[in-house]
């Protein structure tokens, strides 16, 4: 999908640490590029792409906005008119041990047996001391996945980030909001079989809360009927939820969503505080959002299906939701799953 000038574009981006990001909307193959040398370049647009981590908010965002295109990239980082910011945070490098996981959601689904609710955890595969061509990742990655919101992109906050995202969090359009429920998995290879029980019960919880935050904004959400969709080589139940947005701001209603239970659980308290006692890892950027908005519109998605990189290592996240009836060898199978095509990419494009 790249062309070699944007692959150059990126490159020079990457190389001088630049914050840039380059993005493609779902269903299309239309290459967004832009980049943020500074102060001292005038705006080309008001596009801007925010970046958020996990359970951060604004406190945690970094405003990407839009001052070069790919042709003042590369005349700047070549005539050496850019100073990058410093070092910026490393990628996580501890791959979450096989039995640390499974104890964890063991002991995570006993007390779910007593208490009720769902709570998402996730783990880590990192490798360091490799070399790996992160733009051939991108660019087979974004191949793959039509259907999502495909992106890489780097700050001096988050550092280097892609990923390919399914679950729209938000998109405000002409005075109206849209948002999913998204949850659920099972193999592509098992379409054929009715849902369990466990993931019908799994995607409602999401389904409701989000339906019941809007409504404590004074919002009259429009829910559809729950469908299966699929996601590279997985599956998910999703429902499209919309209506009016009213009085209410893009942020105020980010804030309200932002965790789901798609990504953190349910209470959603009590899901927090399970996944501090479960993860030794920090999610820094995974489950938070990222947000593309201009004048008249805002897109805001799920930070997953993503990788954290630098030039010699990378660290992949993947999750699933834990529920009282689960089985900690399934939800184990169900992260392998989510984290094949990108584990297998980067195999492929290890130098």
């Amino acid at each position: 999908m790249f062309t070699p000038h944007i692959m150059q574009a990126v490159r020079a981006a990457i190389a001088s640490r630049m914050p840039f990001v380059l993005y493609v909307r779902p269903f299309t193959d239309r290459l967004d590029f832009f980049a943020d040398p500074g102060d001292e370049f005038p705006l080309l647009s008001r596009r801007r792409f925010t970046v958020s981590s996990w359970a951060g908010g604004s406190r945690s965002a970094y405003d990407i906005s839009d001052r070069a295109d790919a042709d003042t990239v590369i005349a700047i980082t070549d005539g050496g008119r850019f100073q990058s910011a410093g070092p910026s945070p490393e990628p996580w490098h501890i791959t979450t041990p096989f039995d640390d996981y499974i104890n964890a959601v063991d002991d995570l689904i006993d007390r779910l047996r007593d208490s009720g609710g769902k709570t998402v955890i996730s783990r880590t595969i990192c490798a360091s001391g490799v070399s790996v061509d992160w733009l051939a990742v991108a660019d087979a990655y974004f191949a793959v996945h039509h259907e999502a919101f495909r992106y890489i992109y780097y700050t001096p906050r988050h550092g280097f980030w892609l990923g390919a995202s399914p679950e729209l969090l938000l998109k405000v359009d002409s005075g109206r909001f849209s948002t999913m429920a998204l949850a659920g998995t099972r193999p592509l290879d098992e379409s054929d079989r009715p849902w369990s029980g466990k993931n019908i019960a799994e995607q409602a919880i999401v389904r409701n809360y989000i339906v019941d935050r809007l409504y404590d904004l004074g919002l009259v959400p429009e829910t559809d009927p729950t469908e299966t969709v699929t996601t590279g080589n997985i599956q998910h139940l999703r429902t499209l939820i919309s209506g009016s947005a009213g009085s209410c701001s893009a942020a105020e209603i980010i804030d309200a969503l932002n965790p789901t239970p798609a990504l953190a659980g349910y209470p959603m308290a009590a899901a927090l505080e399970n996944i501090v006692a479960c993860e030794a890892h920090p999610r820094r950027c995974y489950g938070g959002y990222i947000a593309l908005t201009d004048d008249a519109l805002t897109e805001v998605y799920v930070n997953l299906r993503c990788v954290a990189f630098d030039s010699t290592s990378g660290c992949i996240y993947v999750g699933g939701g834990i529920m009282p009836d689960s089985d900690s060898a399934e939800e184990w199978r169900e992260t392998e799953a989510k984290s094949l095509i990108l584990r297998n990419l980067i195999v492929e494009s290890t130098l």
